[in-house]
Formats: structure tokens, C-alpha cells, sequence
């Protein structure tokens, strides 16, 4: 944490009163809890208003939608220890607080707006964006912004960034305590199709009350259809195409992901997950193998013979989902952080017997639900990325966060100050490990938008990255957008000049 703040920053809330919408309401209980925890703010008061009065079919529609979803009762609120603020959060939606504006302005986020989530809905845009703004003086600046997948249902979808979006303002509180000024929002970079740009939803929110019931049921039909119509398939007899792994020739910045070799997994399985790694000269394919008839994934290891796996079993075993196998090098070992989100923490395994043979030589984070960690050694300083999520959904997809590592065993860590460093389903979540390439930094990333896990595939060049601050910006993407016949991409991993992707094709190449 920075102390460079003499004072924790005075924060107050100002939030609906029982009737709040399920999302609003556990996501302020999360952000007043990070406020408590936090010795960089300080919760001062608690302020609550009367809800308004749901109108209209589709509003009230939308609210029991949102009840779909049953996270349980948000937490209690943490007691204010009183004082003035410095900044206000009004998560009313309504602009409900009418008192003397602090010196840092009343903040409020789009995503507790009336009819927020329907826009997306509305316009059939794959992400919905939410914007923190601070207002001082009359005028309303935004000082942050998110993108987020968007969910079939325009209430789930309030639901979702009611609750996931609090963690903009836990960033800009951060922020504001490490700078001493508001931040600037992070907006996406030119190098970002104008096809997808246009996915994200701008203005103002479509006034749901206006919208009839049919109207509503047209608007939500084709992302239902989307969702269910695979479901109702598989229970008729038909596979939906399954992910497969293909090796390209060339470099992650260069390679053509529609010509290579496809490897195909048996019936009932799927592919996912690759990471490469070179021993003795010999390219080492590590994978997960995803078996329909145990739901759980399963770790493999194979070795390439030109493109053909000759299969080698399986490194470690559990009866937890294992993927994501990271495997590198470091300090004369051999490691690997495979994803054991189920056990709620990070495992930590060094090769006993190049490549079957393995021990946990530690864990980290213990307690959280961390997702698809890299780590990485840059100027001269260890770094854990990874995924955690803080919600109830359950969402990884959305959230990056970083931490400043003692070393490749992570017996201490160090949180950013920043954290999470990117809030953005296009873009946070990682696809493989982090590397230097012509004197510059990149990281592979997911792009979970389109109401599809893992539907593209980024190559982000981090354009910063130290104890204070973190950024980047895209390089590369790959998505059914921009690669005729692919349905998803969402890994790569890269060695002697092969590209090793996961993906999902048309015709189920």
C-alpha cells in the first residue's frame, strides 16, 4: 500500500435504502467493506434514501430477471467512524445527494442509472461500458471507465455491473491517494477495430419504460437463442464444436491462425489451455484436457514430433478442474502454476522428474478465487497477473490484478496500488505468459465479450509497468471478426518458431 497520504482519504456513501436492486445492493456492501479494509480511505458516513418507484412492464420485468440470480444477502455494512468527506459516492442512481460538494466531487457510476443494462440490450452491442464521473462545480467529468460482457438479460446485465463496477471506484480511490488528483479514464486504443468499438454502448441509457413487452421479448430473443440454442442441441444429439489446438508457423506478433496443423481431441473432449516449453531441445506441449464424462478438466503433457503429439500423461493429478498449465523457467528449475481456482488459491509445483513428475513447493493468495496466473521477471523485479474475481457471478473475465513477487515461489507478495490494473472483459483476462520481445513488453489476453468465454484472443503490449502505475495497449487481436469461420480463440503459447493456439471453428477444425 502507498503511504504517501498523510490522512486516509474521508469517504461517504450515499446509497438506496432496502429496496435497491440486488446488484446495487451487493455491490455497495463490497465497496464499503474495501473502504474499511483499506487503511488508504476511511468510511465517515452512510447516508440512505428511499428507492423510486419501479414503472413500467420492462422495468419490472428487468428486477425480476435480476432475481434469476441469487447471490444470498449482501453482507452488513462496516459502522462509519464520522467526519467530513472528502469525496462522496452516491450509488443512488438518482443524484440523490443535495449536500455542500466535497473538494474531490460527488462520484457516481452509469451502471446504477435508471434503466442501466438496457441500452446494451437495446443496440445488441457485446459489451456494455460503464463510466465513473465525478462532479464538481456542476460539471460531471469521468475519471473512469469499464467494459463488460453483456449478459442475455437487460436485468441480469444491471444486476452484473451494479455489482461488478464498485471496483472502479475502489481504483480512482486508490488512484487519488497515490497522485493526490482525480484520474484520467482509460479509453481504448486506436489500434482496436472500429467494428468492435462500435459493440460498446455510448449515451445515454434506452429508457426501458418506454419499451413494450414484445418489443423487449424481440431485443432478448436472438442473445437466448444464442445462449440455449447450443444447450437444446446437445440434448437432441448434436455436438457443439469442440476446442482444438493447431500449430502455426511464426512468431505470436506475426503467425496466420487459419493455416497450421489441427490437433483434435477424442469425443466428449476438448483442448484448451497450451503452454510450450523446451527441454534438452525437445518442444514440450503442456495442455488441459477437458473430459465431458468426469466434467473436470484434467492436466496432459505431450511431447511434438514435428506437429504430432506423442502423449506422455498426465504431470499432476487431482480430483479438483485443473488447467491453464504455466510451466517456465527459473533459477535453474522448472515450475508450474497450473489454475486450481477451485481450491481457491494458487499452487505453486517445481519439476522433481522433467516432464512427469512434480511437487507443491507452496501456494499463494489462499482464499481467493485467482484465475489464469503468469508470472514474470522484468528489470530485474518478479510479477504475479492474475485474474481474481470479487463478485458474486463468480466472473473472472473482467478483472486484471498485479502483484510485485519476491521471487518464482511467491512466498510474498505485494499488491498493486492500482488493483485491479484493468477492468475490461476485452482485454483483462489472461491467455497465456507474459514475455520481451524487440525491447518491448507484451502479455496475452482474452477478449470475453459477445456472450462468449473466450471468444478472442489479444496480443497487448504493456506500455507500463512499475510499483506505481501499470498500462497498455493492443497489438494484435484475433477474433471471429477478423478470422473468417472462427467461433473462439482464447490461448497461445509460442516456442522455435511455432504458435500453439486453442480455438473453435465452423466446421470444427
Amino acid at each position: 500500500m502507498d503511504g504517501s497520504a498523510t490522512k486516509p482519504l474521508g469517504v461517504a456513501l450515499v446509497l438506496l435504502d432496502r429496496n435497491a436492486p440486488p446488484g446495487v445492493a451487493h455491490g455497495a456492501a463490497h465497496l464499503a467493506q474495501w473502504i474499511a479494509d483499506d487503511p488508504r480511505v476511511e468510511l465517515v458516513s452512510v447516508d440512505r434514501v428511499p428507492a423510486p418507484r419501479v414503472q413500467g412492464v420492462v422495468p419490472r420485468l428487468m428486477r425480476a430477471e435480476a432475481r434469476l440470480h441469487r447471490p444470498g444477502a449482501p453482507r452488513p455494512l462496516p459502522s462509519p467512524v464520522g467526519g467530513a468527506p472528502d469525496v462522496v459516492v452516491d450509488l443512488t442512481g438518482a443524484q440523490a445527494f443535495a449536500g455542500q460538494t466535497p473538494r474531490f466531487g460527488v462520484w457516481r457510476l452509469s451502471a446504477h442509472a435508471p434503466g442501466a443494462g438496457f441500452a446494451a440490450i437495446a443496440s445488441g452491442a457485446g459489451v456494455t461500458e460503464v463510466v465513473l464521473t465525478a462532479e464538481r462545480s456542476g460539471q460531471a467529468t469521468p475519471i473512469e471507465r469499464a467494459i463488460y460482457g453483456t449478459k442475455p438479460l437487460a436485468g441480469l446485465n444491471a444486476a452484473f455491473i451494479g455489482e461488478k463496477s464498485v471496483q472502479l471506484v475502489c481504483r480512482a480511490l486508490a488512484e487519488l491517494n497515490l497522485t493526490g488528483d482525480l484520474p484520467a479514464p482509460d479509453v481504448p486504443n486506436s489500434s482496436l477495430p472500429a467494428t468492435a468499438r462500435s459493440d460498446v454502448g455510448s449515451g445515454p441509457e434506452s429508457a426501458p419504460e418506454r419499451a413494450g413487452l414484445l418489443r423487449y421479448a424481440a431485443l432478448v430473443a436472438p442473445r437466448l437463442a444464442a445462449r440455449f440454442g447450443g444447450k437444446l442441441g446437445r440434448l437432441a444429439g448434436r455436438r457443439r464444436p469442440a476446442f482444438a489446438l493447431r500449430i502455426c508457423k511464426g512468431g505470436p506478433l506475426d503467425f496466420d491462425p487459419t493455416r497450421g496443423v489441427t490437433l483434435r481431441p477424442p469425443a466428449g473432449h476438448f483442448w484448451a489451455d497450451p503452454f510450450l516449453h523446451v527441454a534438452g531441445g525437445a518442444p514440450y506441449l503442456f495442455y488441459e484436457d477437458y473430459d465431458g464424462s468426469v466434467g473436470r478438466g484434467l492436466l496432459k503433457v505431450a511431447r511434438l514430433d514435428c506437429d504430432r503429439l506423442v502423449e506422455l500423461g498426465s504431470p499432476i493429478a487431482s480430483d479438483d478442474h485443473l488447467s491453464y498449465p504455466f510451466v517456465f523457467a527459473a533459477d535453474g528449475e522448472i515450475w508450474m502454476i497450473p489454475e486450481t481456482v477451485a481450491s481457491r488459491r494458487i499452487e505453486i509445483w517445481r519439476a522433481v522428474e522433467f516432464p512427469l513428475h512434480w511437487e507443491r513447493v507452496g501456494t499463494a493468495l489462499d482464499g481467493y478465487a485467482a484465475a489464469d496466473s503468469v508470472v514474470m521477471c522484468h528489470n530485474g523485479a518478479w510479477w504475479l497477473f492474475t485474474n481474481i474475481s470479487n463478485d458474486s457471478f463468480g466472473d473472472h473475465c473482467a478483472e486484471l490484478h498485479l502483484f510485485r513477487a519476491d521471487g518464482p515461489d511467491l512466498r510474498r507478495l505485494e499488491p498493486h496500488p492500482l488493483n485491479p490494473v484493468v477492468v475490461d472483459s476485452t482485454r483483462a483476462r489472461g491467455a497465456g505468459r507474459v514475455w520481451a520481445e524487440g525491447g518491448r513488453l507484451y502479455r496475452a489476453s482474452q477478449n470475453s465479450s459477445h456472450g462468449v468465454y473466450g471468444w478472442g484472443l489479444n496480443v497487448m503490449e504493456i506500455t507500463r509497468l512499475d510499483g506505481t502505475g501499470y498500462a497498455e495497449r493492443r497489438a494484435r487481436e484475433i477474433t471471429p471478426l477478423t478470422v473468417p469461420g472462427l467461433q473462439a480463440c482464447h490461448h497461445m503459447d509460442f516456442a522455435q518458431g511455432r504458435v500453439v493456439i486453442d480455438l473453435r471453428t465452423d466446421d470444427g477444425a
